[in-house]
């Protein structure tokens, strides 16, 4: 439960940190928040993706 725990906590981290990434590099502007992007998607699904090959649950 340890182990799935520490997993979940460091997934939601990635995850605020790909946003940051998102917006520092101008694919995500101020305002656009509420707006569905597909970038977005593919990559938070790229970085989970990833994330589970080097530490599957």
């Amino acid at each position: 439960m340890h182990i799935n725990l520490a997993h979940a906590l460091v997934t939601a981290l990635l995850i605020f940190a790909t946003y940051a990434a998102l917006y520092r590099f101008g694919v995500l502007k101020p305002g656009e928040e509420r707006r569905f992007n597909w970038k977005v998607v593919a990559a938070v699904a790229m970085v989970v993706f990833l994330f589970n090959l080097v530490w599957p649950a």
